[in-house]
């Protein structure tokens, strides 16, 4: 995975985790649904003036959108950080996890209702 398909990957994911389709995250940041698409699929890699408009609307620190976009210098953790920093990964897994269960979940329930 490149860093453009890592940086898309990231924002379609923040993206879900709040529960925001690209026309909501396209009205709170004045980026355009077409743009925002491009980004997320990797076909189009965003300034920093297009991190600035996103970084909010996706609760992300301006920085950590630069440090994933490689204009920023990635720092390591300080010793005891890195125990914050794994844990910190490892919630993000279960976040993931949980919002693919609750998707899942939402299906089964709207499929059970057109059944009624």
């Amino acid at each position: 995975m490149n860093e453009s398909q890592n940086l898309g990957t990231i924002v379609r994911l923040q993206r879900n985790r709040l529960g925001l389709t690209l026309l909501d995250l396209s009205k709170k940041s004045g980026i355009s649904v077409s743009h925002l698409g491009r980004i997320e699929n990797a076909q189009r890699y965003p300034s920093t003036t297009v991190l600035r408009k996103i970084a909010q609307p996706l609760n992300l620190d301006e920085n950590e959108l630069f440090n994933l976009a490689g204009y920023l210098p990635i720092e390591e953790p300080k010793t005891p950080d890195l125990e914050k920093h794994k844990l910190l990964e490892e919630l993000d897994i279960l976040v993931d996890r949980v919002t693919a269960d609750t998707n899942r979940i939402k299906s089964i329930i709207r499929k059970l209702n057109k059944k009624s």
